[in-house]
């Protein structure tokens, strides 16, 4: 089966749906496909309204799994080797049962293979039979095969029955492209030893089983789909998270445009993530949904990669990577609108968006080579990690296509370094700008502070004497004035005139007058007291406010200053 309620459809007699009490009969339903629904308008409804109990109910199966996930795991057999395959479609007896899957090991022209897929000398060739004796190894409960996936349909037969089915063949054994979900084939008890065989139809670029085919109980399927998992998971929640602060940070501080593209970058890996990833199966077995959701937002990382590219630097070519995100743009929404209206198969889409990602890498790591020199260190530590992104990008493409040989490409290493960096210089330039935003309030306080002072000093200033004008003396003597009414305190006041001083001034010019001026002003300064209060009311008057003297100090004072 492909999962918890997915159908598995045997022509001759019934349509079988597995749970985990055992086989039950239904009757058939025309309107059910095998691993999800057949018409794209019914897939999203279902998806939606069965998706929150289904994801409570795997993060309930997490919890339970997780303790076990490795230790829990019995016996996994790799069936990777020792495959026949055969070009073509069977012949159908009489009875429905194609003749080829109930041919004998030394039956027919099968020829040898070591892995199901792509097999050579296909020359166009769409319908391909592949087949594997089951091995005899130790005594199994429940057991299932677990394939990781298929290109594109397949149905599955032992001793002439059909076991299983994706897909839908018609008469000329071909079928549409169904999704890619991971399968589990229930094997009967008395496996040992036997013959099992694929019937396969693809029109894409691969045909046959893809990545992982293991012998293994059922519930062993289970905790390993979610160990593997696990970091898919991880790498995708914290991508959500970084998006989610991103876009916090976006709209309260003043480079809302970096943040802006960081919450567009991680939050579309973090749904790629989790679309790719096989546990989505566990939420909602609607494969073709989860596949445009992946494949949506695979095509858009170019998008945000050269967007937040062209952020980094001013590049001397910025209208060509402008053209790069507008162009990848356009190709998303041409892609995925003509593959849900069905006028294009999405399998068909990723070899052309390959060909377009590599040219678009190519051409910005040519705008890198040519200003490397001119950048700075944190433009160039961003630039190390979009190189390392784009690498294991350029790693899991080639193993899409056959390039390198199958692995499970730790794709989200690579997208948690590269979010992990963005948003590493972007806080550093945060902590700096805020750094110097600090320093500048600092900076601008203080002047505001001095030049305060300073207009003070102005205002409350003779020029010429550098005495207190008659303003300010008026001010704080009325201070003075009111605290020894309430204090009982006394007072005196000293009035100061130069004798003869506008004569003095007429006969030797304004610059010896000021000069005069100056040195009275610098003598009542040397006599004064701190709390004494010396002014210049104006011309060659001068006036001094004592506070608490008695009758002979004031005299004094008035005898020192003249």
């Amino acid at each position: 089966m492909v999962s918890l309620g997915a159908f598995v459809h045997n022509d001759r007699t019934k349509i079988q749906r597995h749970s985990l009490n055992g086989w039950h009969r239904v009757k058939r339903d025309p309107t059910l496909s095998i691993g999800h629904f057949k018409y794209p308008p019914l897939a999203l409804p279902v998806f939606l309204s069965c998706f929150s109990k289904r994801f409570i109910l795997a993060i309930v199966t997490l919890l339970m799994l997780f303790p076990g996930l490795v230790f829990a795991q019995g016996a996994i057999l790799n069936l990777d080797s020792n495959w026949q395959y055969r070009w073509g479609d069977s012949p159908v007896s009489v009875d429905g049962i194609p003749d080829w899957s109930t041919e004998g090991p030394e039956q027919g022209d099968w020829l040898t293979i070591d892995f199901p897929s792509n097999p050579p000398n296909r020359d166009g060739k769409t319908n391909v039979w592949y087949r594997t004796m089951l091995p005899d190894n130790g005594l199994w409960r429940d057991p299932v095969i677990y394939i990781y996936s298929v290109d594109l349909i397949t149905e599955v037969y032992m001793d002439g029955d059909q076991i299983y089915r994706f897909g839908s063949f018609d008469q000329q054994g071909q079928g549409r492209f169904e999704g890619w979900p991971w399968h589990i084939i229930s094997l009967p008890q008395d496996f040992a030893g036997e013959m099992i065989y694929f019937r396969i139809f693809s029109s894409a670029s691969d045909i046959g089983l893809w990545g992982e085919i293991k012998l293994m109980e059922r519930i062993d399927v289970f905790s390993y789909i979610i160990h593997k998992s696990i970091t898919d998971l991880a790498v995708s929640s914290l991508s959500l998270v970084i998006a989610l602060l991103a876009l916090i940070f976006a709209f309260i501080q003043s480079n809302r445009q970096t943040f802006l593209l960081i919450a567009f970058f991680t939050f579309a890996s973090s749904v790629m993530l989790f679309a790719q990833s096989q546990v989505k199966q566990l939420l909602a077995n609607a494969p073709l949904v989860w596949d445009h959701i992946a494949a949506t937002a695979y095509f858009i990382l170019p998008i945000a990669m050269a967007m937040l590219f062209d952020s980094w630097y001013q590049w001397k070519l910025t209208k060509v990577i402008k053209a790069i995100w507008i162009f990848h743009l356009i190709f998303v929404i041409a892609a995925i609108s003509s593959s849900v209206t069905a006028r294009v198969e999405l399998s068909s889409m990723y070899y052309l968006f390959d060909m377009l990602l590599l040219l678009s890498l190519l051409v910005l790591f040519l705008i890198t080579f040519a200003q490397v020199k001119q950048v700075n260190n944190d433009v160039k530590i961003q630039l190390a990690s979009f190189a390392i992104f784009s690498l294991f990008l350029l790693i899991d493409m080639a193993v899409a296509h056959n390039m390198l040989p199958w692995t499970r490409m730790p794709i989200a290493i690579g997208v948690l370094l590269f979010s992990i960096t963005l948003v590493a210089v972007s806080l550093y330039y945060f902590a700096v700008v805020q750094n110097e935003l600090k320093q500048l309030n600092e900076t601008l306080e203080q002047k505001v502070k001095d030049r305060t002072e300073a207009l003070e000093r102005l205002a409350s200033t003779d020029p010429l004497t550098s005495l207190m004008n008659r303003r300010s003396f008026y001010k704080q003597a009325e201070i003075i004035f009111q605290k020894s009414i309430r204090y009982q305190r006394n007072i005196a006041m000293l009035m100061l005139d130069i004798d003869y001083f506008k004569q003095f001034n007429d006969n030797y010019g304004h610059a010896v007058g000021d000069a005069v001026l100056i040195a009275v002003a610098n003598r009542i300064k040397h006599v004064c007291r701190a709390t004494d209060l010396p002014a210049r009311l104006g011309g060659e008057e001068f006036i001094i406010l004592l506070e608490e003297p008695d009758t002979d100090e004031a005299l004094f004072d008035s005898r020192a200053t003249t």
